[in-house]
């Protein structure tokens, strides 16, 4: 049996790969979701078949984490390479940046800063409640006396700074854990924090000892650094123009398929097939039209006749208006009731005249008349 699958920008893809890549895109709807998920499986055929038209061999590498790309995601990656170019940042760009953002492109600020880690005697909730209990204690005693730091943190702190009166010394971003730091950021120097600072080792408490604010940093030495976060912004939106680019093309001349896993496949789709088949039925009308079930053929001749047009020259027509304007909805329509099909010709020539024809109409008759001399006038 045919595995079911749906049409999305020319492109066949089974169900079960969109219902798996459905989890990668947050939509308001369902629908919406469905859309988006489609459009990304759709865009990965597209850079796929152009790496292969390309000729292009990619080897796969690790990014920073040590994780290996696919062969198909190092084929993407290269597609884009080799395809995609972005103008380079020209100097009123860079210096409008620069300009716009006076708080910005300064170092990185310096504290000073001394604690008195409180550590639970055990991984329990009340342990650890208990610890915090010791640690706010510690905090009240130092507004009465902030002079006893150091003699607290030599006797009470379980970290080793213990021996150096709780000084952690000059820190920059990402030498103490983010905790830590966010509630120094926001402390006076010579202050201790109000509340004690949670982390994996226990309760903190904190006091800023110094704080050194970063300064601006001059035009030519973060010039490089915005240069290349304009590039990249612009080279994104290139790649999205080329994608977008791709993706119009093969709308307009659907046939890629993609496997159940995300590969391109190899052979043809069904909508491929399906275009074949109405290559077939336009080389040879006078068959396609004897292929049309009674109700499709009837609905045909009734518009060939009323255009007085020549049934087979309007079947022509309507094929080739079908295979140049069908949109996603119809060919996934299309590939849907071919599946299984015995009747594919007939098949799919129904499904292009029921689109494109309004259905007959039927007369009734609402009063029966009577006939002869005692008919009511």
């Amino acid at each position: 049996m045919t595995l079911a699958s749906a049409v999305f920008h020319g492109v066949e893809i089974p169900e079960s790969l969109l219902a798996s890549e459905l989890q990668n895109h947050q939509a308001p709807t369902l629908a919406q979701a469905r859309v988006l998920a489609g459009r990304a499986l759709a865009a990965r055929a597209v850079l796929l078949a152009r790496g292969q038209e390309l000729g292009l061999v990619a080897v796969p590498e690790k990014n920073a984490d040590g994780q290996e790309e696919t062969p198909d995601e190092a084929l993407i990656r290269a597609v884009l390479s080799e395809e995609v170019e972005a103008e380079p940042a020209s100097e009123e760009a860079i210096r409008a940046v620069y300009m716009s953002n006076p708080e910005g492109f300064r170092s990185p600020p310096l504290l000073e800063a001394s604690h008195i880690l409180i550590s639970p005697s055990d991984a329990s909730a009340s342990a650890s409640h208990i610890a915090r209990q010791q640690a706010q204690a510690l905090i009240s005693d130092l507004r009465a006396d902030p002079s006893g730091f150091a003699r607290l943190a030599a006797s009470k702190s379980a970290c080793p700074s213990a021996a150096e009166g709780g000084s952690l010394g000059q820190l920059r971003p990402g030498d103490v854990l983010p905790s830590i730091w966010s509630a120094l950021n926001v402390m006076d120097a010579g202050t201790i924090g109000p509340e004690p600072v949670a982390s994996e080792h226990g309760w903190h408490v904190l006091r800023l000892d110094h704080r050194c604010d970063g300064e601006r940093l001059p035009f030519d030495y973060v010039r490089p650094h915005i240069a290349m976060r304009i590039e990249a912004r612009a080279w994104t939106r290139a790649a999205a123009v080329y994608v977008d680019g791709l993706l119009a093309e093969s709308s307009a001349n659907p046939g890629l398929c993609l496997t159940e896993s995300g590969e391109l496949a190899d052979g043809h789709g069904n909508v491929a097939q399906a275009d074949g088949l109405l290559g077939q039925a336009l080389s040879d009308v006078g068959r396609a039209y004897d292929a049309l079930s009674p109700t499709a053929r009837a609905r045909l001749d009734h518009a060939a006749s009323s255009d007085g047009e020549v049934a087979t020259v309007l079947l022509s027509r309507m094929i080739r208006a079908f295979l140049s304007k069908a949109g996603d909805e119809i060919w996934t329509q299309l590939i849907s009731r071919l599946r299984d099909s015995d009747t594919p010709l007939s098949d799919s020539l129904d499904l292009i005249v029921t689109h494109q024809l309004p259905p007959l109409r039927k007369t009734h008759a609402l009063i029966a008349m009577r006939q002869g001399p005692q008919a009511t006038p």
